[in-house]
């Protein structure tokens, strides 16, 4: 009697035991990790994950935020990521979830990820303006010559003629803070650093920093203008070459960790792998300069002028610049000689690198791929001829250049400056027409930067934009100018 009265409540605990085991959900995933824009009608990835209580494989489900939700996904091993794509077919803002299951109960919804989804391949997701020229209010400030740097948070930065830098945020805000209080203008690109530091040179004389809020961190007043993008050392060290004078070292606190008498000039230094850096003057010599002290370790000269950015491919020691006669010639290094040279044709691009080494240029109106050794392997002619900015290459094989229908000092062009995509194997693959830009003949175009979502950010005319592409950055030894988005200008 007494065993059979006690046999109902053992049950009771053996099944209490068994739906605590067994009964409960998985902790909730991690709230999805993708990009926060989405390119309308294009496949793009979100990845989670998330771990059972009693360590029994999971499976997860994706809601959209646009009325559709994933399949459930197989089984798998808890705090292992999973990825899924989706591909959204209007336009507007969503919030995606997630949530586990185990194979008796699912997990609540995630904390989501807000994602927007701008239009597809080849259009323009955005563009921003500046405030008008302070003497003339009709005119707005003009993004040319100017290259963007993009930051760790996808917040683009651009320099403006009227002496500000412009800020566009992931949300869509845009800001500007007006450095030059004389309204001198910025043609040089930001740098920005490791710690989100912003880094630009202006035509007055001073170098400022600032905060990623863009509140001023320090300026130095350097005792001559600067045209062109610094370089980013690996110990934080910032280097800028001047106008006319010299190459200058600032630590992250903005003192003086060296200078180098150069000559000045309006190309942008680069770094090496070993942290040496590279500087062309205005007369065309090249200088290497240890980045310890200062102290020269060679020059060499090519005796005609630069004012495009050189590329470094790493692996082979090899630099390439293009100078102001259309020549692009290979440098060794480690000796300072002279290599390979090939004519580019008159207003010729700075140099990017692809993944295979081989060099992409724009002169003569064309877009032309080279091997490493500047033999060429094909070349794209635009519809519209005109001046071919840096290009830079996307992972895809896609080269990106901002083409002009004629550059022209202080007059508007009669036809829209186009951003081309043109395929790894030279034809054309889109094109997209923005305004109608001014240009100095006197500074390089604007040229395209990648971002790792696929966006494609240049100025032009009185705005800059934003156009959608499809992949990122090559992982390549120096896919666009400076190297990267945050314009580092320093091999790896």
């Amino acid at each position: 009697m007494k065993s059979s009265r006690f046999l109902p409540i053992l049950l009771i605990a053996l099944a209490a035991l068994l739906v605590g085991a067994c009964g409960k959900p998985p902790l909730v995933p991690d709230a999805p990790k993708g990009p926060n824009q989405w390119m309308l009608d294009i496949a793009m990835a979100c990845t989670t994950s998330t771990t059972d209580p009693s360590g029994v494989p999971v499976s997860y489900q994706f809601d959209w935020g646009d009325g559709s939700t994933s399949e459930w996904s197989a089984f798998m091993a808890g705090g292992v990521s999973y990825s899924d794509t989706h591909s959204y077919t209007r336009l507007g803002s969503f919030a995606i979830k997630v949530r586990a299951k185990n194979s008796k109960k699912a997990s609540a919804w995630s904390d989501p990820l807000h994602a927007s989804v701008v239009p597809g391949e080849g259009v323009v997701a955005w563009s921003v303006t500046f405030m008008p020229d302070p003497e003339d209010p009709e005119d707005l400030g003009d993004f040319s010559s100017n290259s963007f740097a993009l930051g760790s948070d996808n917040t683009a930065y651009i320099g403006c003629d009227y002496g500000a830098l412009v800020f566009r945020r992931s949300s869509g805000v845009s800001s500007n803070v007006v450095l030059s209080a004389d309204f001198e203008p910025i043609v040089a690109a930001p740098l920005i650093a490791d710690d989100g530091t912003i880094l630009i040179g202006c035509t007055n004389e001073f170098i400022y920093a600032l905060n990623p809020s863009g509140t001023l961190k320090w300026s130095d007043s350097i005792g001559s203008g600067v045209t062109a993008t610094g370089a980013l050392g690996a110990d934080g060290n910032a280097y800028f070459q001047t106008e006319d004078s010299m190459v200058i070292a600032l630590r992250s606190d903005g003192s003086t960790a060296w200078t180098f008498l150069s000559g000045g000039g309006n190309s942008a230094p680069v770094v090496g792998k070993d942290g040496t850096v590279y500087a062309v003057n205005q007369d065309g010599t090249i200088f290497a300069i240890n980045p310890t002290d200062g102290s020269q370790k060679w020059a060499d000269s090519l005796r005609i002028p630069t004012v495009q950015a050189p590329a470094i491919n790493s692996e082979r020691d090899t630099m390439y610049i293009v100078t102001e006669t259309g020549t692009l010639q290979s440098i060794d290094m480690t000796t300072g000689s002279n290599g390979w040279s090939l004519v580019i044709g008159e207003d010729a691009s700075g140099p990017v690198i692809g993944p295979d080494g081989s060099v992409f240029v724009g002169g003569g109106g064309r877009l032309l791929k080279l091997s490493p050794q500047l033999d060429l392997i094909w070349d794209f002619v635009p519809p519209l001829a005109g001046v071919i900015s840096t290009p830079a290459v996307s992972v895809d094989g896609y080269v990106y250049v901002l083409v002009t229908a004629g550059k022209k000092r202080l007059a508007m062009q009669e036809e829209a400056d186009t951003l081309y995509a043109v395929n790894a194997d030279g034809s054309r693959r889109w094109a997209c027409a923005l305004g109608e830009g001014l240009a100095d003949p006197e500074y390089a175009l604007s040229a395209p930067k990648i971002d790792a979502g696929g966006f494609i950010y240049v100025g032009d005319g009185t705005k800059g934009w934003c156009v959608a592409g499809v992949s990122g950055p090559a992982p390549s030894i120096w896919p666009m100018i400076h190297r990267d988005g945050q314009n580092t200008g320093r091999a790896r």
